[in-house]
């Protein structure tokens, strides 16, 4: 009976071996079979985009402003795919700028569980974690129409404990499991491989700092009864702090620029956001990984059920850094929905909870649970 080596074995006898043992490694584990080829995943994004928002613009063109700023949208997740986090990954945000003098602390943690098993001939990918994500994101207002945030975040790769429910999970819908069954249940594997050569070898426990961003937001238009649109231009700065290695960062800084808008339809609001991210090629020990900018579309619609409960329902897109990648998760990017809600708990705070599911077997965990919290205070 064929061995299969567990995570640990196999990191340990990576970093004690080194590159030359990696098809000694590929050997000892069960790769998932390739999944069914797929059209490009960027016409239907679009398509998504305008079958929702054209049927809100037409009921909505009626209706008249009352809510105002009780509308607390979007929910503010992102795709939480290790490979892709490493790189700037802009978070749904709302063209709104704070006030002058007003800071808000906006903490949340994210749960994810991501499997993927692949080897397409350059590329050789393992990850099989449950990953908690911290988000320690602060803004303050420097004038009423420029807002500044810093996002330091955190990270934890764990085995988890999930893997059985999946497996039944996705037996139920009648939906792939995408290879999980060949794999010891609840073992960590983080491994990526490219042309021979190890690029990350993925770090078990501990609560480690991830590479965080800085942003500058200023608003351009503003909400008026003839002209129901709020328009922003955010600059975002990733910087370097999580270790390479690891896959915790990717060791260089990245840009992006985006467009952020609103339009107020009341009582739905609908976010359109779009962007271009500037990204550097990774350090690594030994692999020579080259990627590419990538862009970000955004789409989302919050209804306000009363003037305290918000619903929204969210689509966020992330086109891939990678080349010649040649299998889906890395080359079409990832297309996730976000479902939840937000709800005040006092007059400066409030509570936001979301649940995120891969829409096209893509580059996003097969799930994401969502939590924060926001606090403003001048």
């Amino acid at each position: 009976m064929q061995q299969v080596l567990s995570g640990h074995e196999i990191m340990g006898k990576m970093k004690s071996t080194g590159s030359s043992d990696i098809m000694h490694w590929n050997r000892h584990r069960n790769p998932a079979p390739e999944l069914p080829d797929r059209t490009d995943i960027f016409p239907l994004v679009c398509w998504l985009f305008i079958f929702i928002l054209m049927p809100c613009l037409v009921i909505g063109s009626s209706v008249s402003l009352s809510f105002g700023e009780k509308n607390k949208g979007p929910l503010k997740s992102r795709n939480q795919f290790p490979p892709f986090f490493m790189f700037i990954n802009p978070l749904p945000v709302s063209p709104i700028t704070l006030a002058q003098g007003e800071a808000r602390i906006s903490p949340a943690i994210d749960y994810s569980s991501i499997f993927v098993d692949q080897d397409s001939g350059n590329w050789e990918v393992l990850v099989d974690m449950e990953l908690v994500v911290i988000d320690l994101m602060m803004e303050y207002g420097i004038t009423k129409n420029l807002t500044l945030s810093f996002q330091p975040v955190f990270v934890q790769m764990s085995d988890g404990f999930l893997d059985n429910f999946l497996e039944s999970y996705h037996d139920q819908l009648g939906v792939a499991n995408y290879g999980r069954e060949n794999r010891p249940k609840n073992e960590f594997g983080y491994f990526i491989s490219y042309k021979g050569h190890p690029w990350v070898m993925g770090k078990e426990g501990g609560l480690y700092p991830a590479d965080s961003l800085v942003s500058a937001k200023y608003s351009m238009l503003r909400n008026s009864k003839a002209f129901p649109l709020e328009l922003s231009l955010a600059y975002i700065l990733k910087i370097p702090f999580g270790d390479p290695e690891y896959g915790f960062g990717s060791g260089h800084a990245d840009h992006g620029l985006h467009f952020l808008s609103r339009i107020q339809l009341d009582p739905v609001m609908i976010y359109l956001n779009g962007g271009y991210n500037i990204v550097s090629d990774p350090k690594t020990s030994g692999a020579d990984i080259q990627v590419e900018d990538t862009i970000s579309l955004f789409v989302g619609l919050e209804y306000l059920y009363n003037p305290d409960l918000s619903f929204l329902v969210q689509i966020n897109y992330f086109s891939s850094p990678f080349q010649d990648a040649e299998f889906s998760q890395f080359e079409e990017g990832g297309i996730e929905l976000d479902f939840g809600f937000v709800y005040p708990l006092s007059p400066q705070a409030d509570f936001e909870f979301a649940f995120g599911e891969d829409l096209a077997a893509s580059g996003v965990p097969d799930f994401t649970l969502h939590f924060r919290v926001s606090y403003s205070f001048l």
